[in-house]
């Protein structure tokens, strides 16, 4: 590959913002700072604008096999440039569903030669495969999500002793368990409790999933966690309440981080409640008292990974549950909104800009084991870069969206601060809105 140079650029380093130029020879970060002189054939000036490590989004969905209608590994990784993501980690919620080595290997074969950025996958771990544990994790992949259910059926986790013999196979194979806080019985008895009394609005299932069965659901697997002594990772984390339950267990978390969504952030019951199905979420969108807790955990350290959970559906599927929510599937599109969103932030006050991409970047590389090659800007790291325009305005459309489907809960929000160009391993991917990369650039990550 040709030498690139950067040049004019504001780069976000671990240690700081310098100014300076970038080079990057053969995928790989070759240098950066004010030095001057490097060669190379192509010569970028980006008038000062910044130089970022692209997103490393620790929870998607792509849908493939068996929901492309929905989205596939073509359209989801296309949409991860334009949003400054330069890695992502699929969710096994497919079908069949991804919890074998079998599985694992079809969908590899299913989605090799689609993808613009780098990606892994995950294995669902079930009551009746843990064997599969070793074997997946012998074939490179890492990250195990632990779930009660998928797609209506039980995995077997609901049972304590599994789940306990399930975390201690992941940790045997120093693999990642992935956890929802989540005790499944109480919100499945709220759920139904709700359908039986024909309550059936938006504001009626975001109260299905108690406050206290997230608490209770993360307090119990962080002392399980805690006990077998594997890494763990709590996803959707989006209560006050369970913001208090993890700070108070401080001396169980060594090994354990926590995620936030961005609709959990910039998304709450007031500026919602004319959303209907079109913000409905699995774990739903909670109070602003609980999205002011998200945020200053954010900024305290109590929250350690921001990743976009990006989940679409057909606007066909949404609509059903426009007269009864509880007809529509949950999950918003979310990969592209998620970077303008947070500079916006960033541009309010309410976030730093370093801790925006240790959140985003550098602390889910390290969670999935792929610090410092992905996450930082290091000279030996792969240049996985975004390019930022911090001063830039723009409006959220769905029309500009490159996603499978087209509509965002964010029509219509304005925000400060867009990323202009995604380079993925050096390679131009994205740049002023438009595609510009190549299919099956993306690489499998082998962990």
């Amino acid at each position: 590959m040709d030498a690139l140079i950067f040049t004019n650029a504001r780069i976000l380093t671990e240690k700081g913002i310098i100014e300076g130029n970038l080079a990057v020879k053969d995928g790989k970060i070759a240098a950066f700072g004010t030095e001057s002189g490097w060669d190379a054939k192509r010569i970028v000036d980006i008038g000062g604008k910044l130089i970022a490590p692209g997103l490393v989004d620790l929870h998607v969905h792509f849908r493939e096999p068996g929901f492309t209608h929905k989205e596939d590994f073509f359209t989801g990784t296309r949409a991860a440039a334009a949003g400054g993501v330069t890695t992502v980690v699929d969710e096994p919620n497919n079908s069949p569903v991804t919890k074998s080595l079998e599985t694992i290997k079809g969908k590899r074969r299913i989605i090799e030669g689609k993808a613009y950025v780098d990606y892994t996958l995950q294995m669902a771990v079930y009551a009746d495969g843990l064997d599969e544990i070793r074997k997946a994790r012998e074939a490179g992949i890492t990250a195990f999500p632990v779930f009660d259910e998928l797609g209506d059926v039980p995995t077997g986790m609901e049972d304590t002793g599994v789940l306990y013999e399930a975390l201690r196979r992941i940790k045997e194979v120093n693999g990642l368990a992935l956890l929802n806080c989540r005790e499944s019985d109480l919100v499945i008895k709220t759920m139904n409790g709700l359908k039986e009394s024909g309550r059936n609005t938006l504001s009626d299932y975001m109260n299905h999933f108690p406050h206290v069965a997230e608490s209770l659901g993360g307090a119990k697997r962080i002392l399980l966690a805690h006990d077998v002594g594997v890494r763990a990772h709590f996803r959707e984390v989006s209560t006050a309440e369970t913001i208090q339950m993890i700070r108070s267990m401080k001396g169980y978390t060594g090994n354990i981080t926590a995620e936030v969504r961005p609709d959990h952030l910039f998304l709450n019951h007031k500026n919602t409640k004319d959303l209907g199905p079109y913000a409905q979420q699995w774990t739903p969108v909670r109070t602003k008292a609980d999205s002011d807790a998200l945020w200053e955990a954010l900024n305290d350290g109590t929250i350690n990974v921001i990743a976009s959970d990006h989940a679409t559906h057909t606007e066909e599927e949404k609509k059903k549950g426009v007269y009864n929510i509880w007809k529509s599937p949950p999950g918003l599109p979310a990969i592209e909104s998620m970077l303008p969103l947070l500079l916006t932030a960033v541009n309010k006050g309410r976030l730093r800009l370093e801790r925006l991409f240790e959140c985003a970047s550098t602390n889910p590389a390290k969670v999935l084991g792929l610090y410092p090659r992905k996450g930082a800007i290091r000279v030996g790291s792969d240049a996985d870069l975004v390019v930022i325009d911090l001063k830039k305005e723009s409006v959220i459309r769905s029309e500009d969206s490159k996603a499978k489907t087209h509509w965002t809960p964010y029509e219509g929000w304005k925000v400060k601060g867009i990323p202009v160009a995604t380079y993925v391993r050096g390679i131009e991917t994205y740049t002023d809105g438009e595609i510009t990369g190549e299919p099956g650039q993306g690489r499998f990550l082998d962990l």
